[in-house]
């Protein structure tokens, strides 16, 4: 009788003792205005991630090439699709006389923007949260590389960083459809 009432109590303790967290990276926050006043159809591929951001728990960087994952951080979703559904949200509300569509889009018609974008790297380490980027918006590219402080050791405070980022790096594909429809009216 001891020994079940000290295996049960055991496994009431280790399940008791470890809670999963979800965490998603959108959320509502302010949008800014893009600058161009021209109706657009904007085409959006689908956001590459690294394989890391696919396995559905939060990673950081503990070493200069280790990654570990987070024992008990979850994403609620899944990565490259949010990504790229919070992309064409955030377009549509910055452009909103534009039509944003994602790829494929055929069916719509004829877009004359793509926005293409591939997250080489998006993770803690050392303090901050990391995000380099390729962008393409038709036939311009940009390297974006950000990043923003964050505390280590608690992963709340991780996540909001890559939220901070992320967002940063949408404001960037705003800027570069703004210099495009700039560097037409010349």
């Amino acid at each position: 009788m001891k020994t079940i009432y000290l295996v049960m109590t055991l496994i009431f303790l280790m399940t008791g003792c470890s809670s999963k967290h979800y965490y998603m990276l959108t959320s509502p926050h302010k949008i800014e205005a893009a600058h161009t006043e021209k109706k657009l159809a904007i085409g959006v591929e689908s956001i590459v991630l690294p394989d890391y951001l696919k396995e559905g728990k939060v990673a950081v960087q503990r070493d200069d090439n280790r990654i570990v994952y987070l024992s008990d951080a979850y994403w609620a979703v899944n990565m490259p699709e949010e990504l790229t559904n919070a992309l064409i949200f955030d377009l549509q509300k910055s452009l909103p006389k534009s039509r944003i569509f994602h790829y494929p889009w055929e069916k719509q018609g004829k877009v004359d923007v793509i926005v293409s974008v591939k997250i080489k790297r998006f993770i803690a380490w050392r303090g901050y949260v990391w995000l380099d980027a390729l962008v393409w918006v038709n036939d311009r590219d940009k390297i974006v590389s950000l990043k923003e402080p964050v505390d280590m050791h608690d992963e709340r405070k991780i996540v909001e960083g890559m939220k901070r980022a992320f967002f940063a790096l949408e404001r960037e594909v705003i800027a570069l459809l703004d210099d495009i429809e700039v560097s037409h009216k010349r």
